[in-house]
């Protein structure tokens, strides 16, 4: 930024392609792929509020969607990373 001040949360972003970033203070969780009502989602499982949150299909920083008020992933929310396709993932969950 010339002539500004960088702000300390863009710091700890870090950019991935065009549009998504990684945050390196939030967690990753891995993501598995599925068609839901005809448009494909990413699902991931929340180990706070255990249920299985969607999301688009791409990697990067995500809000958190938790249930559970006192989840920590309300601070930085979670990166996704491409685990595979929903009929791949852990019959148990994770």
């Amino acid at each position: 930024m010339a002539g500004g001040r960088i702000k300390l949360e863009q710091l700890v972003k870090v950019p991935i392609d065009e549009v998504a970033v990684i945050d390196v203070e939030a967690p990753v969780l891995g993501a598995y792929e599925a068609k839901y009502r005809g448009v494909v989602r990413w699902f991931v499982w929340c180990k706070h509020c255990q249920i299985w949150h969607d999301h688009g299909p791409a990697e990067g920083h995500r809000e958190a969607h938790c249930q559970d008020w006192t989840s920590p992933y309300w601070k930085n929310g979670y990166n996704l990373a491409f685990a595979g396709k929903w009929r791949d993932r852990p019959w148990m969950n994770q």
